[in-house]
């Protein structure tokens, strides 16, 4: 899923917003052209945030793994030790009167310890490696959830920044609309000249596409999703939506609910996010 695009780093004096909107206003004009900029420098940064998220994520869980396959090892070592302390007892012809467990009497508790000591020898140095390497996980493993803590703090104070700043956007377009003499529309709401393009988009077919939307909606456009909340084929949220709108230049899509875009336009700013910020956006999943 696409989750939210956040304010994160300084922006670049003087940047350029692809397609920035022109209109008879000067001041609107300016206006639109620096809330466009802020909201494409935070959509960007927060994109970088959230591929190192997903990178720690997975270093998190790849660690976990690796825990769980240390203690099977480790658990198999034991086992493997009692069965050759067992067959040792039978090749040398001494009885068994009890398995090796924790009540064996004493003499047989005896021979069992110089037996598991001797046939775990080679045992004893592969689960010290074990351990050793265990520790070592573990201690990077409480480094790595501590980091989560820390960019979680930063995503929750982030938000409430990235929300000011798509207000500001459309707030700025509803000036310039209104010098035009247009209607303005509600904040955070839908822009009222939006007509959806139709048709199929040149990029409908590309691999990345049909694998992101199977994936993330079954191919369903009208896909609601009320965790984010994530809307249409490929999962936006609302604010990543605009952010990519804005980067692509095409403001009639700000505010827009994403299930209320065409096919084509959902593809479009699939494609437009992909191709400006790779697949990370999606987790990198196809």
């Amino acid at each position: 899923m696409v989750v939210s695009a956040l304010l994160a780093a300084a922006v670049v004096a003087g940047a350029n917003v692809a397609g920035a909107q022109q209109g008879p206003s000067g001041g609107s004009d300016q206006d639109v052209a620096d809330a466009q900029a802020k909201a494409d420098q935070a959509t960007s940064a927060y994109l970088d945030a959230l591929t190192k998220s997903h990178q720690v994520d997975d270093e998190v869980l790849h660690i976990q793994q690796n825990i769980t396959t240390l203690e099977l090892r480790f658990s198999e070592l034991r086992s493997d030790a009692q069965v050759r302390a067992i067959e040792a007892y039978k090749r040398s012809g001494t009885p068994i009167a009890v398995l090796l467990g924790e009540e064996a009497p004493g003499m047989d508790g005896a021979r069992r310890t110089v037996m598991l000591d001797y046939l775990n020898a080679r045992d004893d140095t592969t689960a010290g490696q074990f351990r050793k390497v265990r520790d070592g996980l573990q201690a990077r493993q409480r480094d790595l959830k501590d980091a989560q803590a820390q960019q979680a703090d930063l995503v929750a104070q982030l938000k409430g920044e990235e929300q000011r700043l798509n207000a500001e956007l459309i707030t700025a377009q509803n000036k310039r609309r209104a010098a035009a003499g247009a209607p303005a529309s509600p904040t955070l709401g839908p822009l009222t000249d939006y007509v959806p393009r139709p048709g199929e988009h040149p990029h409908h077919n590309d691999p990345f596409l049909v694998c992101t939307r199977g994936i993330e909606s079954h191919g369903n456009y009208q896909a609601y999703n009320a965790s984010g909340p994530y809307y249409g084929a490929y999962q936006f949220d609302q604010s990543t939506w605009n952010g990519t709108a804005n980067h692509a230049g095409r403001g009639e899509l700000v505010g827009v609910d994403p299930r209320n875009a065409s096919e084509y336009d959902q593809d479009d700013m699939a494609w437009t996010l992909y191709q400006w910020r790779g697949k990370g956006p999606w987790m990198g999943r196809c």
